[in-house]
């Protein structure tokens, strides 16, 4: 195995500082330097690069009184809101454009429906860049969350690999992608109270039902037919073909639009916050077939946390029997272990954040 060379250790020390300030605020060089194990004077090196590029800033100073000639420390912060990106965030039931800050915060944004061509979501990309009174100097790329894979993705009536680079010709931005699934479990570690070093198992239920898993800090990566994606396990062996090519997905059976054909109903509210005695019961069934792929899962992965999102969780009360079904199949799981993300209501955008800070701020390759 080829070995790292000194550009690749600075370039992951500097990523390390930035993600322990990201976890820990306001920490002094001195602090940084013992918790990563790093010589006081990397640490100050990398500092003078970070400030110097307005990746971070010094605060106030605060009196040290571990310091025996009474010298101040100067807490470091990270400045996330000095810089942006245009996201494009696609759903199944929608498009979504906006300018967004990388600490998370929207500025514009513009729905489209699904069916948006690839001309019309890079004109609307273009001036939601140009229109939202933010200096171009401070955005950072163009962000893309799809569904399914980044890699050869065609949804509705545009191509991925179209997408960026038009994206690209149009706003003179770089531009990443990635399964909007996995940038929303990126968001959920960089913006959320999620721990990185644990085994997290990230399960989104809503127009379709889909998982990420992350390990170390760090997302698993795959297909979106492969293991980190609970949505193509097959629970039904004379079930309905999937758009993966396989019959009885789980997918196929507790979607939204199938959860809406089979009760009637023409919208998801009207589903979950039903007392219909039929549609209740239609409820429970489709949230036991998940809690079976998701116990199932969680308990292969020793996953230390689960974090739900998704339209269908809106409604508190479908996570809650969700909940209580997991407890019920695996006995041995802490009822604190399922939690319901605090992004929750930040789906259209805080993917497109979190993947720009990633790639272009936190481990920036230059």
């Amino acid at each position: 195995m080829q070995g790292l060379n000194l550009k690749d250790i600075k370039r992951s020390n500097k990523s390390s500082v930035l993600y322990l300030l990201n976890g820990m605020p306001n920490l002094s060089r001195k602090d940084i330097a013992r918790l990563l194990e790093l010589t006081p004077a990397a640490v100050t090196k990398i500092c003078t690069g970070l400030i110097r590029d307005g990746f971070i800033s010094e605060q106030g100073e605060t009196d040290d009184t571990a310091a025996k000639a009474g010298r101040k420390k100067i807490p470091l912060s990270l400045c996330l809101n000095r810089f942006y990106a245009v996201g494009i965030n696609a759903e199944v039931d929608k498009i979504t454009v906006c300018a967004v800050r990388l600490d998370g915060t929207p500025v514009k944004s513009k729905s489209l429906p699904p069916e948006s061509s690839v001309d019309e979501i890079v004109d609307v990309g273009k001036s939601v860049l140009e229109s939202c009174g933010v200096d171009r100097s401070r955005f950072l790329c163009v962000s893309i969350c799809v569904i399914g894979s980044a890699d050869d993705n065609r949804f509705g009536m545009w191509d991925i690999e179209e997408m960026k680079k038009k994206a690209r010709g149009a706003m003179r931005l770089p531009v990443v992608a990635e399964n909007n699934i996995r940038s929303f479990a990126l968001a959920q570690m960089i913006y959320g109270k999620t721990k990185p070093e644990s085994a997290v198992l990230f399960l989104k239920w809503g127009p379709g039902i889909g998982s990420a898993i992350a390990s170390d800090g760090r997302i698993v990566t795959g297909n979106d037919a492969g293991i980190a994606e609970i949505g193509h396990y097959i629970i039904r062996k004379d079930g309905r073909k999937c758009r993966c090519g396989r019959y009885g997905c789980l997918e196929t059976e507790v979607s939204s639009m199938t959860i809406l054909r089979e009760t009637g109903k023409s919208a998801l509210d009207e589903v979950t916050e039903s007392k219909d005695p039929d549609v209740v019961n239609l409820m429970d069934i489709k949230t036991d077939m998940v809690a079976l792929a998701l116990t199932n899962t969680a308990t292969i992965l020793d996953a230390k946390e689960i974090v739900l999102f998704g339209s269908v969780f809106k409604n508190g009360t479908v996570a809650e029997k969700l909940t209580r079904q997991c407890l019920r199949y695996n006995v041995n799981f802490d009822k604190d272990i399922i939690k319901l993300s605090e992004l929750n209501d930040k789906i259209s955008y805080i993917g497109a954040a979190a993947l720009a800070a990633k790639h272009f701020f936190f481990e920036k390759q230059n």
